[in-house]
Protein backbone atom coordinates (compact mmCIF):
# COMPACT_ATOMS: atom_id res chain seq x y z
CA UNK A 1 0.00 0.00 0.00
CA UNK A 2 1.33 3.38 -0.97
CA UNK A 3 0.28 6.81 0.69
CA UNK A 4 -1.81 7.88 -2.17
CA UNK A 5 -4.25 4.52 -2.17
CA UNK A 6 -7.79 5.01 -2.14
CA UNK A 7 -7.75 3.76 1.56
CA UNK A 8 -4.71 5.29 2.74
CA UNK A 9 -6.69 8.63 2.21
CA UNK A 10 -9.99 7.79 3.26
CA UNK A 11 -8.21 7.00 6.61
CA UNK A 12 -6.33 10.13 6.88
CA UNK A 13 -9.80 11.92 6.15
CA UNK A 14 -11.87 9.79 8.60
CA UNK A 15 -8.88 10.53 10.99
CA UNK A 16 -8.75 14.14 10.65
CA UNK A 17 -12.81 14.33 10.48
CA UNK A 18 -12.48 11.78 14.43
CA UNK A 19 -9.77 14.20 15.87
CA UNK A 20 -12.02 16.98 15.18
CA UNK A 21 -14.65 15.25 16.84
CA UNK A 22 -12.41 14.44 19.81
CA UNK A 23 -11.00 18.14 19.84
CA UNK A 24 -14.49 19.99 19.42
CA UNK A 25 -12.68 21.57 16.17
CA UNK A 26 -15.41 22.51 13.51
CA UNK A 27 -14.28 20.12 11.03
CA UNK A 28 -13.98 22.07 7.14
CA UNK A 29 -13.68 19.93 3.83
CA UNK A 30 -10.86 22.46 2.59
CA UNK A 31 -8.53 21.24 5.40
CA UNK A 32 -9.74 18.02 3.55
CA UNK A 33 -9.17 19.16 -0.10
CA UNK A 34 -7.55 17.37 -3.02
CA UNK A 35 -4.43 19.55 -1.91
CA UNK A 36 -4.20 20.03 1.63
CA UNK A 37 -1.29 20.02 4.36
CA UNK A 38 -2.55 16.63 4.77
CA UNK A 39 -1.78 14.77 1.48
CA UNK A 40 -2.09 16.32 -2.41
CA UNK A 41 -4.04 14.54 -4.92
CA UNK A 42 -5.54 15.51 -8.15
CA UNK A 43 -9.52 16.67 -7.81
CA UNK A 44 -10.79 13.85 -9.80
CA UNK A 45 -9.42 10.92 -7.76
CA UNK A 46 -10.36 13.45 -4.44
CA UNK A 47 -13.76 13.40 -5.50
CA UNK A 48 -13.64 9.53 -6.19
CA UNK A 49 -12.97 9.18 -2.23
CA UNK A 50 -15.06 11.69 -0.65
CA UNK A 51 -17.90 10.07 -3.18
CA UNK A 52 -16.97 6.88 -1.59
CA UNK A 53 -16.85 8.48 2.09
CA UNK A 54 -20.52 10.08 1.59
CA UNK A 55 -21.98 7.02 -0.18
CA UNK A 56 -20.37 4.53 2.00
CA UNK A 57 -21.98 6.57 5.19
CA UNK A 58 -18.66 7.01 6.36
CA UNK A 59 -19.28 11.01 7.25
CA UNK A 60 -22.62 12.92 7.37
CA UNK A 61 -22.97 16.33 6.74
CA UNK A 62 -21.93 16.27 3.06
CA UNK A 63 -24.46 15.43 -0.22
CA UNK A 64 -23.40 14.75 -3.27
CA UNK A 65 -24.45 16.70 -6.33
CA UNK A 66 -24.29 15.92 -9.76
CA UNK A 67 -26.33 17.66 -13.20
CA UNK A 68 -25.07 17.81 -16.63
CA UNK A 69 -21.47 18.68 -16.67
CA UNK A 70 -21.50 19.20 -12.49
CA UNK A 71 -20.82 17.45 -9.95
CA UNK A 72 -20.43 19.14 -6.20
CA UNK A 73 -19.93 18.13 -2.70
CA UNK A 74 -22.07 20.42 -0.82
CA UNK A 75 -22.79 20.99 2.95
CA UNK A 76 -25.91 20.06 4.67
CA UNK A 77 -25.46 19.34 7.82
CA UNK A 78 -23.04 18.88 10.47
CA UNK A 79 -20.32 17.14 8.27
CA UNK A 80 -18.98 14.70 11.07
CA UNK A 81 -17.17 10.96 11.22
CA UNK A 82 -20.29 8.19 11.31
CA UNK A 83 -19.77 5.11 13.56
CA UNK A 84 -19.38 3.39 10.54
CA UNK A 85 -16.30 5.61 9.61
CA UNK A 86 -14.94 5.14 13.01
CA UNK A 87 -15.23 0.99 12.96
CA UNK A 88 -13.63 1.77 8.98
CA UNK A 89 -10.35 3.33 11.15
CA UNK A 90 -10.75 0.64 14.01
CA UNK A 91 -10.76 -2.53 11.69
CA UNK A 92 -7.25 -0.65 9.88
CA UNK A 93 -5.80 0.44 12.44
CA UNK A 94 -3.02 -2.11 12.02
CA UNK A 95 -2.56 -1.43 7.85
CA UNK A 96 -2.35 1.99 8.71
CA UNK A 97 -0.51 3.01 11.38
CA UNK A 98 2.52 3.28 9.66
CA UNK A 99 0.69 6.64 7.39
CA UNK A 100 -0.22 7.88 10.43
CA UNK A 101 3.42 8.67 11.30
CA UNK A 102 4.90 11.81 13.50
CA UNK A 103 5.16 14.08 10.38
CA UNK A 104 1.20 13.30 9.78
CA UNK A 105 0.24 13.84 13.34
CA UNK A 106 1.98 17.25 13.44
CA UNK A 107 0.57 18.32 10.39
CA UNK A 108 -2.97 17.13 12.05
CA UNK A 109 -2.56 18.34 15.22
CA UNK A 110 -1.45 21.89 14.22
CA UNK A 111 -4.76 21.73 12.03
CA UNK A 112 -7.21 20.35 14.66
CA UNK A 113 -5.52 21.30 18.02
CA UNK A 114 -3.81 18.99 19.69
CA UNK A 115 0.03 18.20 20.52
CA UNK A 116 1.87 14.35 19.87
CA UNK A 117 2.46 14.04 23.56
CA UNK A 118 -1.33 14.35 25.07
Amino acid sequence: MSKNDMEVIMGKILKYLYECLKTGHEPDTAEISCDCKLFSIPYDYWFVIMKELIEGEYVSGLKLVTAKDMCQILPVGNFAITKKGRDFLAEREDKLKKFFDSPFLSILGSIVGFTLDR
